[in-house]
């Protein structure tokens, strides 16, 4: 009996631990999990990739949460993000911008699959995929090698000495390749050839190897490019049949003159089809003239400014160019060219002084900021601020003789008044621009965090709208070119003092009595 019962029980015990050890799979497997398809890609160079995890399957996809990022190399960058349904693009990196999308139908499959397109070799890296319905979620890597072919090999002899040429062979792709040397009996000639290596603009790996043989010394000579032990290309040298003869050069010259006379006759046809075709528009200008006597362009000419000049053309095809919607620019300008003549900007800046932060005197002027600078101007409350703000706006906007900034060189001005700000960056910035059309939200992101010379006016900014601090904080760092104005009174935004490197005081100069 006693053997009976302490079986039973070391039965019952073993049943427990097992329970124990086996819940946290069973409860495991009722949670939210993601998973992958593959965890390496390989992919070329101007092509196209999916990066695809799963997930499991979700009762609703509004609900639905699924970030893209590349968290190597170091730092990590937005990729993509759709957060309960809806596309967020406020934190995707510059690089990525009209690059990454998420292909929304695979979504009912339980697919979340990143399209990358036009890929750059620094897209290669670690890339983490977060998916989450509600507050549960699971997370997956993958890892993405962007490659690119060898180019055919590039073959030149040069002579070098009196009995010795030397052979180049030039080539460039990705990743890094070995060049091996070889003669027609196989013997192995890399370590008497000469390598150059460096980057090009794309990231290619562009090698150079030379190798200097006896010109009169009958063998064959061939450059193979390795790349992971295998070869890519190869191309193959016959001495002395690939040296040119003496005999031949004057057969060079030959053809060198033929080419310069085609040249000279080429260039005299383009030169009087030219002249014949500026003398027929100087005859049709009255034709032009006639026909558009009428026409509102004194009304277009006023959107440009002081620098731009239109060349005056006349398309008789042309028929719908009245119905064309105006630019960005041209509804910027007219935005801001309600304000100031040129003796009233004068008499109102006139009325202002500037001090650096250490209490220095300093011109006007010095508001602008540099490319990629921040500048913080700081004042009391009706020091006149907004002010400056508007006369900077209108005097890029204006057709005026006053430009004490030098601002009409810049492409875009954007003012915004952040006392009235709702949302992130992007959100302020766009509900500030009277446009009569939908703004294309990646093209607008793109000019601002691209290298279009632009200022951007935070006018009366102030921290704790954390939409718009975070965002403004990101912009800040990512940007290529855009110069930023802030305007806000002292305390207002402490984090940004801190970090800002040119700040500004503003005051009102007192009145002469008198």
């Amino acid at each position: 009996m006693c053997c009976v019962y302490l079986q039973g029980s070391m039965r019952g015990t073993l049943v427990v631990v097992f329970q124990a050890l086996l819940w946290p799979v069973i409860s495991a497997s009722a949670l939210f999990t993601v998973g992958l398809q593959e965890s390496v890609y390989e992919a070329e160079l101007h092509g196209d990739v999916g990066l695809v995890c799963l997930f499991s399957k979700v009762k609703s996809l509004s609900d639905l949460t699924v970030i893209w990022s590349r968290v190597e190399p170091k730092p990590a960058v937005d990729v993509y993000r759709l957060e309960r349904g809806t596309e967020n693009h406020n934190y995707t990196s510059a690089m990525f911008i009209k690059r990454a999308q998420l292909i929304h139908e695979q979504l009912d499959e339980n697919r979340a699959v990143l399209h990358l397109k036009k890929l750059r070799i620094k897209d290669s890296g670690m890339y983490r995929c977060i998916v989450k319905e509600g507050d549960d979620g699971d997370y997956k890597q993958v890892s993405l090698k962007v490659t690119a072919p060898y180019t055919p090999v590039k073959k030149s002899i040069m002579k070098t000495g009196q009995d010795e040429v030397e052979l180049s062979c030039e080539s460039q792709g990705f990743p890094s390749a070995q060049v091996i040397w070889s003669d027609g009996q196989n013997t192995n000639l890399t370590e008497m050839s000469n390598s150059t290596v460096h980057s090009t603009e794309e990231d290619l790996i562009h090698i150079i190897s030379k190798l200097t043989v006896k010109r009169d010394l009958v063998n064959n000579y061939t450059c193979s490019f390795l790349v992971k032990g295998e070869i890519q290309r190869m191309a193959t040298f016959s001495i002395p049949n690939d040296i040119l003869p003496h005999s031949s050069t004057q057969y060079v010259w030959i053809v060198a003159v033929v080419v310069v006379l085609l040249a000279i006759v080429f260039i005299s046809v383009i030169l009087r089809r030219r002249k014949n075709g500026q003398e027929n528009r100087r005859n049709e200008s009255p034709k032009c003239a006639l026909l558009f006597s009428h026409s509102s362009s004194a009304k277009t000419d006023s959107l440009l400014t002081v620098n731009e000049v239109r060349p005056q053309t006349c398309d008789i095809n042309s028929e719908d160019t009245a119905e064309k919607p105006p630019s960005l620019r041209s509804m910027l300008i007219r935005q801001y060219s309600e304000l100031d003549t040129n003796a009233e900007m004068k008499s109102r800046l006139a009325s202002y002084a500037l001090l650096s932060k250490e209490g220095q005197s300093l011109n006007i002027s010095s508001i602008l900021p540099d490319k990629k600078e921040t500048v913080l101007l700081l004042g009391e409350p009706g020091c006149g601020k907004t002010s400056v703000a508007q006369t900077l706006s209108s005097c890029w906007a204006e057709r005026i003789t006053t430009d004490p900034f030098n601002i009409r060189r810049l492409h875009l001005v954007f003012q915004v008044d952040c006392g009235r700000a709702k949302g992130d960056f992007f959100q302020v910035i766009k509900s500030s621009i009277s446009y009569e059309k939908p703004l294309d939200v990646p093209e607008f992101r793109e000019t601002l965090l691209g290298s279009t010379d632009c200022l951007l006016i935070l006018d009366g900014y102030q921290e704790g709208n954390k939409d718009l601090d975070e965002t403004l904080q990101w912009f800040l760092t990512e940007r290529q070119t855009c110069r930023v104005l802030v305007t806000s009174h002292p305390g207002k935004c402490p984090a940004l003092e801190k970090n800002v490197r040119t700040v500004l005081q503003l005051i009102q100069k007192p009145e002469k009595s008198g």
